[in-house]
């Protein structure tokens, strides 16, 4: 969550219960800091896979986060809701397509699609990071502690810092997926980029440091 000004702005929301059942805490544990999901101005979707975007809504078909502005990539939502994907796609991605138009359909005329370079507000800028998806995208905020949340461009802070040259099964593409993680790794270990990373050790916040062909992950 990101406070800027009067918003609230959410990087992807978690799976609520449709992912896995130990799941689903985001709206808990923001009450616990006195934030209602009510309250929530913005969501912004890395891509629509069910541990990023699963809890828009709840058990009743209801927005979770009712009052906010939702934000995903032109890419990814012609992706997920192209009307002919099980034929043109493989069948093991039908089960996340079903998710994914859960998730995007429920949100109707409150969805923006956005592109490479657009901002959700001064200084948070979206950055296109293709392949674990085809519309997959990083979060940057620029100011004096620059961060970018890279989503699942990098799923690992140990294999893929280690072996940035190795392919993720559950990447879409990637090919695709391994060319946006190396530019990422090296454009973040050349600018002393922080980055967050969500499938990474706690904190799962830190810094690139090249090491040859591979990266260390130095945490804050």
């Amino acid at each position: 969550m990101i406070r800027y000004g009067d918003d609230l702005i959410l990087i992807d929301n978690g799976s609520g219960m449709n992912f896995q059942p130990t799941a689903g805490k985001l709206a808990h544990n923001l009450r616990t800091m006195g934030v209602t999901p009510e309250q929530i101005t913005k969501v912004v979707f890395t891509h629509a896979h069910p541990d990023h975007s699963g809890a828009t809504t709840a058990s009743n078909g209801k927005l979770l986060y009712p009052n906010a502005e939702y934000y995903v990539s032109q890419t990814e939502w012609d992706f997920w809701t192209d009307k002919q994907f099980e034929t043109r796609r493989p069948s093991a991605l039908h089960g996340f397509a079903k998710g994914a138009q859960r998730d995007l359909f429920a949100i109707g005329e409150r969805i923006t699609l956005v592109r490479e370079g657009d901002e959700i507000v001064p200084g948070m800028s979206i950055v296109s990071t293709p392949g674990h998806t085809p519309g997959h995208v990083s979060v940057e905020i620029r100011g004096r502690d620059n961060l970018l949340i890279t989503g699942d461009a990098c799923t690992n802070d140990t294999i893929f810092f280690a072996r940035p040259d190795w392919h993720f099964g559950f990447d879409t593409d990637a090919e695709v997926a391994l060319a946006s993680r190396q530019v990422l790794l090296d454009r973040a270990a050349a600018e002393k980029l922080k980055l967050l990373g969500y499938h990474w050790t706690y904190p799962g916040v830190g810094y690139a440091e090249r090491r040859g062909d591979a990266y260390d992950f130095v945490a804050v």
